[in-house]
């Protein structure tokens, strides 16, 4: 029995989720451009989903978390629905990693959460850079987040089109998920 089959249904159900409705939350952060940016932020959200799903360098547990987000595309306007406070429910994901799965499936968990918020708030510039219609560009951020997940590269956030207000929300995710002593 995988570490994922072993948590119960709900807290599988949390874990699963939470990775859709980050996305979301963050996108609410900063409706600077509107609707445009949305679709923009959602496709992000959609396409980095997708890809954790399938990237090799993620663990299996990350990788079922993300394919099983995806089979229940059906929720997500559920999840939408509840996703206008997620850090209390990002506290109570890492407090369930922490008690039930190895502590480096749990950092990858928190590395995807983080990466997920940087990819959504990254997707359409608030400071002139505009990723719509340029689909490699959009594959090369796809690469370097999942690189982050693996810890390709350090907790900053580097990617220069993020919001003041994006940045604040990332900054109380980061908080919210941080690391804590047993």
């Amino acid at each position: 029995m995988s570490q994922y089959e072993m948590l119960t249904p709900e807290q599988r159900g949390l874990l699963v989720g939470l990775i859709y409705r980050v996305g979301i939350w963050i996108s609410h952060s900063d409706d600077e451009d509107g609707e445009n940016d949305d679709k923009r932020e959602m496709k992000a959200l959609s396409q980095i989903i997708h890809s954790l799903a399938h990237a090799e360098e993620a663990s299996e547990f990350l990788r079922t978390i993300a394919k099983n987000t995806l089979s229940r595309k059906e929720k997500w306007p559920l999840w939408a629905d509840h996703s206008f406070d997620i850090l209390a429910d990002a506290e109570n994901a890492m407090e369930v990693l922490r008690a039930n799965v190895a502590k480096e499936e749990a950092a990858e968990y928190r590395a995807a959460l983080l990466r997920i918020s940087e990819a959504v708030a990254s997707a359409h510039g608030e400071f002139g850079f505009d990723m719509s219609g340029e689909e490699e560009g959009f594959g090369a951020l796809i690469g370097k987040m999942i690189g982050k997940i693996k810890g390709d590269n350090d907790d900053e956030i580097d990617i220069g089109n993020i919001s003041a207000a994006e940045n604040d929300a990332i900054e109380r995710l980061k908080m919210a998920t941080r690391p804590r002593d047993k």
